[in-house]
């Protein structure tokens, strides 16, 4: 089977495979997964890309839904419109939130809660207020 070796940054694929040693098998990863799961009998690793690149395994007995494979899918207009501002400047507190997307303050705390809950942001607290980031 042949994969091909996509770079997510060709700058740095570039200057890596140029070091001695460093980049020896260039794209044989992904096909070194799947040709693993098939020799296990189990399904081919499924590859997602967000704010970040995912590799899911599966065993045999897996029944996620898609709300456990893609926690986005569960989220509100307002919730996409803060992960993408958050994705834009680097994090975001419950004021900014608010100002954002029109929410009240009630359903801002609730709706940032819930994408702590999901693992899609974090919380760093200071002695002014709480900021939201990508985990």
């Amino acid at each position: 089977m042949r994969v091909p070796s996509l770079p997510r940054n060709t700058l740095l694929a570039q200057f890596l495979r140029e070091l001695p040693g460093y980049m020896e098998r260039v794209g044989s990863g992904i096909r070194l997964m799947i040709n693993e799961m098939h020799e296990l009998d189990l399904p081919e690793p499924e590859f997602v890309e967000q704010h970040e690149f995912i590799v899911i395994f599966r065993n045999n007995c897996s029944t996620l839904t898609e709300d456990e494979v893609n926690p986005q899918s569960k989220l509100n207009e307002r919730q996409l419109t803060g992960l993408k501002l958050i994705q834009a400047q680097g994090s975001l507190n419950n004021s900014e939130y608010r100002e954002a997307t029109g929410a009240t303050e009630r359903t801002a705390l609730r709706d940032l809660a819930d994408m702590v809950e999901l693992g899609l942001l974090i919380t760093k607290v200071s002695k002014r207020s709480q900021r939201y980031y990508l985990p």
